[in-house]
């Protein structure tokens, strides 16, 4: 039978809340919380040591980015590359990723 080992931490009212309220939302024990919490940082440091430059999500995501950038800079509609950052916006505030621009012009962005 497999043994599990007992970890024990201190941690700060805020993220203890977070703990209880995740645990309660599942309805499992704050411990299973934690474990499941520090098991998935575990396996995301042993697969980030298995990834290549050309694999690793994140280098791929700044690659995306430069070449995209790079293309609707130089692109002969001038304004494409607005338009694009603009539908962006508007997908992330529909998303509800970003809270949506207070109306009547631009304040300094």
């Amino acid at each position: 039978m497999k043994r599990n080992h007992c970890l024990q931490t201190y941690v700060t009212a805020q993220v203890d809340d977070w703990i209880k309220a995740k645990a309660r939302e599942r309805g499992v024990s704050s411990s299973i919380v934690v474990g499941d919490c520090i098991h998935d940082a575990w396996l995301r440091d042993m697969e980030a040591h298995l990834r290549t430059p050309a694999t690793d999500p994140v280098r791929q995501n700044i690659f995306i980015t430069v070449a995209l950038d790079a293309l609707l800079t130089y692109h002969p509609e001038t304004d494409l590359r607005d338009r694009v950052v603009d539908a962006y916006r508007r997908r992330l505030v529909r998303l509800g990723l970003v809270a949506p621009r207070p109306e009547g012009g631009d304040h300094g962005e």
